[in-house]
């Protein structure tokens, strides 16, 4: 299957995760909006139970906004994302919110401090568009040294040919492609420890 990795199978395993909510937002998800994504209306449900899953444990949750302003973007897309456009479309009051200028979510923000002081050890990814920006974000993680997940139930793309090569691409050598039910599965099953600044990071769980 295109998320098993070729030659070596990684479980999932829980590790100090936090959750990374990749470009949820009016400019692609609401029909209105001028990149809007047709059908994505199918994640939102399932990132937003996910993203409640993840703060009812006090696992550290950011959700990314994309702008779009650099002059690479500009050259590729000769757009900017409006204000009106940049409005999350998931309720994220209790998440922190990251603006973005490239399709990589570590690029110029202040990401990997983030992670760092809250001790994060994984990542656990989803949002839009799975071959752009989440494969991106995911491959840059993976080269600063956090634990990939790729929840693919809780990705969207233009095509189906587009989700599906990034999600092989990135089980090939980059992280462990799962789904929402697994993923809620073992988010029930973490115990609690003690973490930076009082949050709550699980020991290792094997699935």
């Amino acid at each position: 299957m295109y998320f098993e990795r070729e030659r070596i199978k990684h479980p999932l395993v829980l590790s100090r995760p936090a959750l990374l909510l990749v470009d949820l937002q009016k400019y692609f998800c609401q029909k209105e909006g001028k990149a809007y994504l047709p059908g994505v209306e199918r994640i939102l449900a399932t990132a937003q139970k996910l993203l409640n899953a993840f703060v009812e444990k006090d696992l550290p949750t950011i959700v990314t906004i994309h702008k779009g302003n650099s002059p690479s973007m500009m050259r590729w897309w000769n757009n900017i994302v409006d204000g009106d456009q940049t409005g999350p479309c998931l309720d994220c009051r209790s998440s922190i919110i990251l603006y973005k200028d490239s399709y990589d979510a570590f690029h110029m923000t202040d990401l990997e401090e983030i992670l760092s002081k809250r001790k994060v050890k994984q990542l656990v990814l989803g949002g839009v568009m799975t071959h752009l920006c989440v494969e991106t974000t995911a491959r840059s993680a993976f080269v600063r040294g956090f634990d990939v997940v790729v929840v693919e139930d809780m990705c969207w793309d233009k095509n189906d040919w587009y989700h599906f090569a990034a999600l092989k691409n990135l089980a090939h050598s980059f992280g462990v492609i799962t789904n929402s039910g697994e993923l809620l599965c073992a988010l029930e099953s973490l115990v609690p420890a003690i973490g930076y600044n009082g949050g709550r990071f699980s020991e290792e769980i094997r699935f």
